[in-house]
């Protein structure tokens, strides 16, 4: 109900905000003129505490008067215990990225960034060398209504692929694979993967401007390229588009593997 309502929010009209100065353009109250908008922020995904619901609650309690509405991509996957139950478990479609909507401003941005558990807001560095600071960026609302019919579509197709299985299981797809093929197959898999790593840790390859690809974490899938290495602790800074935006990412040597040119 709460993607329907999203999907089918009106957009609101507003004036083009008039162009700042590069002293007012540091200043985030000014985020308030665009009215309620999407953001992106990072959270942390260390087991054990949702941080999603405790950075909801604390906002909550911090500025009652704000509505706000905070949607977080996942989907819940279903899975036959050995006892026959069948348990639910939820996985994030963006590990570590969740939407707010709201009207931004500093007092705001600052309360959430500085709360446990969140790492800040996707945005640009923005100003010059004595003094700059990250600057959010709303979201469009097409990339959330994009976000929101994938989540739809990888849910059907979770609960098919769980519905498949219970068939299989009862025989309607015939003999099922024996547990050694599967064991095998596993195997392989996993020896691939393992390969892929250790050839993504090499930092010989690693160059200033080459292009990467990362393999683990929240940005897992996404492309970008290199402005930093630091091959002492093994880790590199790199710059890719989030939804449009460009930003700026630290990860370690082996969450990242060189992209043939």
């Amino acid at each position: 109900e709460v993607e329907e309502r999203l999907i089918h929010e009106p957009a609101r009209r507003r004036k083009k905000p008039p162009k700042r100065t590069w002293r007012e353009e540091l200043n985030l109250d000014f985020l308030a003129e665009h009215g309620p908008q999407w953001w992106l922020v990072r959270v942390s995904m260390a087991p054990g505490t949702d941080y999603v619901d405790l950075i909801t609650k604390a906002v909550a309690r911090r500025f009652s008067e704000v509505s706000f509405k905070i949607y977080n991509p996942a989907i819940q996957v279903k899975k036959r215990l050995k006892s026959g139950l069948i348990s639910t478990k939820s996985k994030p479609l963006h590990p570590g990225l969740v939407f707010l909507y709201c009207t931004l401003n500093k007092e705001l941005h600052d309360f959430i960034r500085d709360t446990e558990g969140c790492y800040g807001f996707i945005g640009a560095t923005r100003g010059s060398i004595k003094r700059q600071i990250k600057k959010p960026k709303p979201i469009p609302v097409e990339e959330v209504e994009s976000i929101i019919k994938k989540e739809k579509e990888e849910q059907e197709k979770a609960d098919k692929e769980f519905e498949d299985l219970e068939n299989w299981d009862k025989g309607s797809f015939g003999k099922p694979v024996e547990d050694p093929e599967l064991m095998l197959i596993n195997k392989i898999k996993k020896q691939v993967k393992k390969s892929t790593t250790k050839g993504a840790s090499s930092n010989d390859t690693f160059t200033l401007g080459a292009s990467v690809h990362v393999l683990s974490g929240p940005f897992a899938g996404f492309t970008g390229s290199l402005l930093e290495v630091n091959r002492k602790n093994k880790k590199v800074t790199v710059q890719m588009t989030l939804f449009g935006k460009e930003s700026f990412v630290d990860l370690d040597f082996d969450q990242i593997e060189a992209l043939n040119t």
